[in-house]
């Protein structure tokens, strides 16, 4: 089978390389893969003033693989948020054993920093769809006059999940794109909330260029930690040996891929899980607690506190 090799420069416009590298065909105010290529639903794009793009490709099934690098120059004013909203639940081999993913933790967001180059292989007859967000520094300064101290220039990829409230506002924004004032209003409460959990991210470190064997050797180990209904999860030690790294290579480029180290970014998907099961009312706070493996609900009600800074049985 042919793999189709696309590649793609963030700090360059987006929709003319998407239409070279899938033949993409406009037809009213879409654009439809080459059927060669694959098929589904087509990609919608909006451009927005203050130097930004909102890209959807909505639900589709590449019928060839795909290998693509993403490439963004260290000279690059441009960053990308990239969102995989393919599915809502996964199942992962790790060591012989099945990890399912809980509802919202495994799919994340991607923010592209400059210095950038990373491979992503897309099988053929696997559906797909992603959200991409493109914008520059302008945009930035013009919002939010503190953003440096929130990305670090020199760090060319940060990882955060989707949760609950995330993918609720993208999926608005998603919903208004017939109505572009609308539209942007919603991505730009998208982007708020998202920069209000970046701030939560530890930048007190030295940053270095993460290799895509990097990247997917921390995914792998990532996964034994985002189970929240894990009864034991393995040690720093262990994690590394996962991720063929050193302790202090993991621990080092494991905080700054997260944003946390590898026991509080546990504790992170824990709690968020927590939260999204008493929002929805799928569980009450005790079952929760339980769930979690806490002797008493009151534990959990603490650590609750601790993180949100609200008790469980809020409002939220």
């Amino acid at each position: 089978m042919t793999v189709i090799d696309a590649r793609i420069n963030i700090s360059l416009g987006l929709r003319e390389q998407f239409q070279q590298c899938f033949s993409l065909q406009e037809k009213n105010g879409e654009y439809y893969m080459g059927a060669s290529i694959g098929s589904g639903l087509g990609m919608r794009w909006l451009e927005f003033p203050g130097a930004m793009e909102f890209y959807h490709f909505k639900q589709a099934r590449f019928h060839q693989p795909i290998n693509m690098v993403s490439v963004n120059p260290s000279d690059s004013q441009w960053l990308l948020i990239h969102v995989n909203l393919a599915k809502i639940k996964q199942e992962k081999m790790v060591d012989g054993s099945k990890i399912e993913f809980q509802k919202y933790l495994p799919i994340g967001i991607l923010l592209y920093g400059a210095g950038l180059e990373i491979s992503t292989q897309i099988p053929a007859h696997v559906d797909t769809e992603v959200v991409s967000i493109r914008f520059n520094h302008a945009f930035l300064d013009a919002y939010f006059k503190d953003w440096q101290t929130i990305i670090k220039v020199d760090k060319n990829l940060v990882y955060e999940d989707l949760d609950q409230r995330l993918e609720n506002k993208l999926k608005l924004a998603l919903n208004a794109m017939d109505n572009k004032i609308l539209c942007h209003a919603k991505v730009l409460d998208f982007m708020s909330q998202f920069f209000d959990k970046l701030k939560s991210h530890e930048t007190d470190l030295a940053c270095q260029n993460l290799r895509s064997s990097d990247i997917n050797s921390l995914f792998l180990a990532a996964t034994h930690l985002r189970n929240p209904l894990v009864a034991a999860i393995p040690s720093v030690q262990e994690l590394a040996s996962a991720a063929a790294m050193g302790v202090t290579k993991f621990k080092t480029s494991f905080k700054q891929m997260f944003g946390s180290p590898p026991m509080q970014y546990h504790h992170k998907i824990r709690m968020e899980y927590a939260r999204d099961e008493i929002t929805s009312k799928r569980c009450s706070p005790s079952e929760v607690s339980y769930a979690l493996g806490y002797s008493h609900p009151s534990n959990f009600t603490v650590a609750y506190k601790q993180y949100f800074d609200v008790l469980p049985s809020s409002k939220q």
